[in-house]
């Protein structure tokens, strides 16, 4: 059996939480964990088995054996660890929101196409069955011309103040918030489905109690209009007593389709389409069926809110198959599926996007995203 190529996981929580049980699924050797307290990182990096733990990632770096980082750390740490990485030649997988701004953003996408290293955005959801079935409807014309896109989010969390939050993602000066962290997948699903965003008119909110020093948005409404014609709506709340609310769903100039979600987040969930034809549930092609997800096994490790929800598995399928197209393109091989990753060009374009839409919201406006 050939050896497993080596990988680097910078950052403790998603990345230990996802990166790592994707990676190897993936057929990858995670050979090292980089966080900001050696200490901290040997014990959560322990139950795992992980060769090295360490708070350098020159030290991780040094490992020839070592060919892909992934940087799971706060956004507003990306910047060095990627541009490190790129430095020493690796192949990466950067976590969204991408950057700080769009500066820093292309920066990366410059330096990485430069090296000539394989990178791509941590979209992991492009490779979900139900969004990447919803996709191929809308390409395929079952719909005609797609003319509006709607995806509303309700989710009853935030509701204990006692509840522990990562610093930053409390910090909107540290690319904290529930528009940088949920809403960058909704913009990525638009634009891989969609096409470009032209312009954005965005409300962000701050609903979770009992929170005075939190500064980042729990809550979002973006409006948006794309350069082939279709405008849509993204409504997102993380605080919102009551029941888990969740539809998304495409009007076309020949019928609508939408993800028919379950009563609970990770219920099985179908794709339907509704035309001159009547309604009818489309088939799950097997390449997409996704299996049920599974747990973090490691109970004492889950310390936080985010830990919560980053352990709950639902992100490690479709990173593997994101870890999978990595693994194949390192190795020369060619890619036949029609999902596929998407590069740091895509970061950028969604990092448009979200400065776009922070814009509109300190400004009360709708505004242009650049196009580059």
């Amino acid at each position: 059996m050939a050896e497993r190529p080596g990988a680097v996981v910078v950052g403790t929580g998603f990345g230990l939480f996802t990166h790592v049980r994707a990676l190897r699924e993936a057929g990858f050797a995670v050979r090292a964990i980089v966080g900001r307290n050696r200490e901290r990182t040997a014990h959560r990096a322990a139950p795992l088995g992980i060769p090295l733990a360490t708070d350098s990632l020159a030290e991780a770096l040094a490992d020839p054996a070592t060919v892909l980082v992934t940087v799971a750390t706060p956004p507003h740490a990306h910047f060095p660890v990627v541009m490190a990485a790129i430095g020493a030649g690796r192949h990466i997988v950067c976590e969204k929101p991408f950057a700080r701004d769009l500066a820093e953003a292309r920066t990366m996408r410059d330096a990485a196409e430069r090296a000539g290293i394989v990178h791509m955005l941590g979209a992991e959801f492009r490779f979900d069955g139900a969004q990447a079935l919803l996709r191929r409807v809308v390409q395929d014309g079952l719909i005609g011309e797609p003319r509006q896109f709607l995806r509303i989010y309700h989710q009853p969390g935030l509701q204990d103040p006692n509840e522990t939050l990562s610093d930053w993602w409390e910090d909107a000066g540290q690319g904290g918030g529930f528009l940088g962290a949920f809403g960058t997948h909704m913009i990525d699903q638009i634009l891989s489905t969609l096409g470009p965003i032209m312009r954005v008119n965005c409300v962000l909110q701050t609903l979770a109690p009992g929170r005075p020093n939190m500064t980042a948005d729990d809550s979002y409404v973006l409006q948006f209009e794309c350069a082939g014609g279709a405008k849509g709506t993204l409504i997102a709340a993380l605080a919102a007593p009551g029941p888990l609310v969740m539809a998304t769903k495409i009007v076309g100039t020949k019928g609508g389709a939408w993800i028919q979600s379950g009563a609970g987040f990770g219920d099985p969930e179908e794709v339907w389409v509704s035309d001159a034809a009547g309604q009818r549930p489309i088939e799950m092609p097997p390449e997409l069926a996704m299996p049920r997800p599974e747990p973090f096994p490691v109970a004492d490790l889950i310390q936080t809110e985010q830990d919560r929800w980053h352990s709950m598995g639902f992100d490690v399928a479709p990173y593997a198959r994101l870890f999978g197209e990595m693994r194949r393109r390192i190795a020369g091989e060619a890619i036949s599926a029609r999902e596929t990753a998407g590069s740091f060009a895509d970061a950028v374009r969604g990092q448009a996007v979200l400065d776009a839409a922070r814009a509109s919201a300190a400004q009360g406006a709708w505004i242009d995203v650049a196009q580059d």
